[in-house]
């Protein structure tokens, strides 16, 4: 038998288009796999991260409030017993926004203690201006705690605790989360009771970034009486210095309008990094103003390995 040729076969296997729709359909589908995952992360990855950025900075809030709240109970158990020493720890989850599989990498944070000042004058005195002990308390370097965030999609924020109260500090805006152990109160007919206990956060300055867990040690230290309350005044004067001097405004002004003060009976103002509080007696000339102030040392301390 006569073969057949073999040209013709040749040409037709060139002529086949096959070969050429099978590269561009993988071409084709490459190309929308890359397009649909270029999109999936820059559209839906930075938001589901700036979602779980907050979600973790809700959880610092916590942690933060939770060594606010161990600072008040190791000072009330100075206030029971001055000069006992008890140690507390609270742990302060550093980094988050993690999300497993899709974005595994997390935000950090830097946690300090003593690397902001914080201070409160207090001046006092009676209508006759004669007082049977020092009516100025100077209690500088009251120190901090402080932490702040360093994330990679939310807005940063930085949570500081000083003299008592906890601080959210966002960009040049500052307002105070959790008030200080300062009271104030009308009495009935007797003028006006006001207690401050200051809190002095000891300890070496130090600093920690991280994204894992890190812990404060606080150790209870010492208490001390500065104004005992049983000698009334017509003015009392109380100056704090801070960084964030709008969350210290806002506080004494909700406190003196909490406790039904009119504008007669004290004021606040602003200058530069310092508060100025001011509450006078009836008329401005009256001892109706009961002052009881004490200071509680705590050490904070902060082990860098």
């Amino acid at each position: 038998m006569k073969p057949k040729p073999l040209r013709s076969d040749i040409g037709t296997l060139y002529r086949s288009d096959s070969a050429i729709s099978a590269v561009i359909s993988a071409v084709l589908i490459l190309g929308l796999i890359v397009t649909a995952t270029t999109m999936y992360q820059v559209r839906y990855v930075p938001a589901w991260k700036s979602d779980a950025e907050c979600s973790h900075l809700a959880d610092v809030y916590e942690d933060m409030a939770n060594l606010k709240s161990q600072m008040d109970v190791l000072s009330a158990i100075l206030a029971a017993n001055p000069g006992s020493q008890v140690p507390v720890s609270a742990p302060i989850k550093m980094g988050g926004g993690d999300i497993p599989v899709i974005s595994p990498g997390r935000s950090s944070g830097t946690l300090s203690v003593n690397d902001n000042g914080c201070g409160m004058w207090i001046d006092a005195n009676n209508a006759s201006g004669m007082l049977p002990y020092s009516s100025d308390v100077s209690l500088t370097g009251l120190g901090s705690i402080s932490y702040r965030s360093c994330n990679n999609y939310y807005l940063n924020q930085m949570f500081e605790y000083e003299n008592g109260a906890l601080i959210l500090v966002q960009e040049d805006r500052s307002v105070m989360k959790l008030a200080p152990a300062i009271t104030l109160q009308q009495l009935d007919g007797t003028g006006v009771s006001m207690a401050v206990s200051a809190i002095e956060v000891t300890g070496d300055k130090r600093s920690i970034s991280s994204n894992a867990v890190e812990e404060v040690r606080l150790t209870s230290d010492s208490r001390e009486l500065l104004f005992s309350g049983d000698q009334p005044f017509s003015y009392v004067e109380i100056t704090v210095f801070t960084e964030y001097p709008d969350a210290w405004a806002q506080y004494f002004n909700a406190t003196a309008d909490g406790a039904g003060l009119n504008s007669s009976e004290y004021a606040v103002d602003v200058s530069g990094m310092s508060v100025k509080f001011l509450l006078v007696g009836a008329g401005g000339n009256v001892d109706d103003i009961a002052l009881r102030v004490r200071k509680s040392t705590i050490e904070a301390r902060l082990d860098v390995i």
